[in-house]
């Protein structure tokens, strides 16, 4: 039966080709041997199995002869009709031994479909015009893995190009989600045909990131149509630049983006708002101001940094980084959120008591309850350098909770931070900053075990010290059997925002030989690593910014992870 399934697949089976069939020996099957048949194409391979299929179904099903009976000595066969009988019998041994074959390239064959493919070679990039070529201490979560994440050095398909150096960043927010059917959902920044300012994109892939296309065929929205604010259309608009998107997907499939800039309405120097718009499998929504900061003088009230989070029931959370007129125009943590798919908005909050040192870069997760949690970094009075911060939002009292110092860190920046949970209801933390042990910049990590009485956040340690580079930008994903994956931008000087030598390495935290450089042969600068924040299926997705110069390619690589 499966080399019958088999031929049914052959589109299929010739994007993939013999990579596969060769990832598949070595992960599901214990004979090594199968791994040279990756020397005869893929498609003769399945067709040979298929004819063999119908040769040993033949046998089978033929008619069976009547048992053998004595025969009168006038009814005995010639000599020559004997050895037709042997010639038979081994016709019978080499179908028997055909059929054994055909087993196992049966199974070799449909092992292709049970495990995901990876890329090996670059793919068509999409875009007006464009087209793309194609010894520390180790924290975290170790297990027996199979170590796929080499492929990953090598493996990639552009989505898109586009002329902004950061339009991927930062990677903090959430810019890769993953729909119930595999579709791949990437979002960014990039200038539309014919504008110098950029728009929000989200990119999306029905093919495993093998190609790449606009979601609704262009960007989210055009600033400079009619805006909307509260619920209320406004007249005109500017077409100035949107920044830092943040992507999530409900349980109905809607696509929900986030993102900061200004608008005609907000027309001071940097009056940025956040806004949102949702895409409901035809077409994307009217942006709109979610809960616009008022009072506005200057450039103190800036909005930036969304990250959008969806809860029990589709309850939509939104929280950003934000002055306003009672903080002296210091940055506060704001939070809003929405019931009903994201029509309507409560007024923005501040997460916690005004705090006269700036707070920054939020990112937040829900459990399975619908209580929300949020990290950040910030100052502290009377402290030098900035700490790692977090607070819990309960969902039966709708309130937060004091806010706590996760890293005691002092004296020190501690920044750009990306939080997880995994299924054993186990807050994942990462960020990047110095210490007392190293004046370089470096990824770390802690964790907050939620079904303790009392959680404590485990003591910091470094995700990959061994380097006298600087490590900055980190994301986490949470990988098959509570596996920690992380990813960051490495690099030499005093700014990754300028320098031209960065690199994005992959990793399994605890396990330091599983560290994967990617992008290397593409280009010798690659920036802004983005992941999904759930990759417990197995299936590590990653996309990362690549390019000394405009254009830059926007490049997407994924692979399979086991857990024995």
């Amino acid at each position: 039966m499966l080399l019958f399934l088999s031929p049914s697949s052959i589109i299929r089976i010739s994007s993939v080709r013999n990579g596969v069939l060769r990832s598949a020996s070595t992960l599901a099957l214990p004979w090594s041997w199968l791994g040279a048949l990756s020397a005869i194409p893929l498609f003769w391979l399945l067709i040979l199995g298929w004819i063999l299929g119908l040769f040993v179904a033949i046998g089978v099903f033929s008619k069976r002869r009547n048992p053998r009976q004595i025969k009168p000595h006038y009814q005995l066969s010639a000599p020559g009709k004997n050895l037709d009988r042997r010639h038979k019998s081994h016709i019978r041994s080499l179908t028997a031994l055909l059929a054994v074959f055909m087993i196992v390239l049966a199974v070799s064959g449909m092992t292709i479909f049970l495990i995901p493919p990876t890329t090996s070679s670059p793919g068509q990039g999409h875009g007006p015009g464009n087209s793309g070529n194609g010894g520390g201490t180790n924290g975290g979560q170790s297990g027996a893995t199979s170590n796929n994440l080499a492929s990953l050095s090598t493996s990639l398909f552009p989505v898109d190009q586009i002329s902004d150096s950061k339009g991927l960043g930062y990677s903090g927010q959430r810019k890769i989600i993953i729909d119930p059917i595999g579709n791949i959902y990437v979002a960014y920044r990039k200038a539309p045909p014919g504008f110098s300012q950029e728009e929000i994109y989200v990119a999306v892939s029905t093919d495993n990131g093998k190609t790449w296309a606009d979601l609704g065929g262009g960007p989210v929205a055009i600033v400079n149509a009619p805006p909307v604010t509260s619920g209320t259309p406004q007249g005109g608009g500017t077409g100035t630049d949107q920044r830092v998107p943040s992507i999530a997907v409900d349980s109905r499939d809607q696509i929900h983006v986030v993102w900061y800039g200004r608008d005609q309405v907000y027309t001071g120097a940097n009056e940025r708002q956040i806004k949102y718009a949702r895409w409901d499998g035809t077409a994307w929504s009217p942006w709109v101001n979610i809960s616009p900061v008022t009072g506005y003088s200057g450039s103190i009230y800036w909005q930036e940094h969304p990250v959008i989070v969806i809860g029990k029931n589709d309850v939509l959370h939104v929280l950003w980084e934000g002055a306003d007129s009672g903080s002296a125009g210091v940055q506060q943590i704001k939070h809003s959120m929405s019931t009903d798919g994201g029509n309507n908005w409560t007024s923005w909050e501040n997460i916690i008591p005004l705090d006269s040192s700036g707070q920054s870069r939020p990112d937040a997760i829900t459990d399975q309850t619908g209580s929300l949690y949020a990290a950040w970094y910030g100052g502290v009075s009377g402290q030098t350098g900035t700490r790692i911060k977090y607070s819990r939002w309960d969902v039966g009292s709708r309130t937060w909770g004091q806010a706590q110092i996760v890293a005691g860190i002092e004296g020190f920046d501690q920044k750009h931070l990306s939080l997880a949970i995994d299924k054993s209801n186990t807050l994942r933390l990462v960020w990047d900053g110095p210490d007392n042990s190293n004046a370089n910049s470096l990824v770390k990590y802690s964790s907050l075990n939620l079904n303790l009485s009392t959680p404590q956040w485990t003591a910091w340690t470094n995700v990959n010290a061994i380097t006298g580079l600087n490590q900055s930008d980190p994301i986490i994903s949470i990988g098959p059997a509570g596996t920690v994956l992380v990813a960051w931008q490495e690099w030499t000087g005093s700014d990754s925002l300028t320098a031209t030598n960065v690199s994005v390495y992959i990793m399994i935290s605890g396990v330091a030989q599983s560290k994967t450089q990617l992008g290397s042969g593409f280009s010798t600068n690659n920036k802004w690593p983005v992941m999904s924040e759930d990759s417990s299926s197995g299936i590590v997705r990653i996309a990362w910014l690549s390019g000394q110069g405009a254009p830059y390619t926007i490049c997407y690589g994924q692979t399979s992870l086991t857990v024995s």
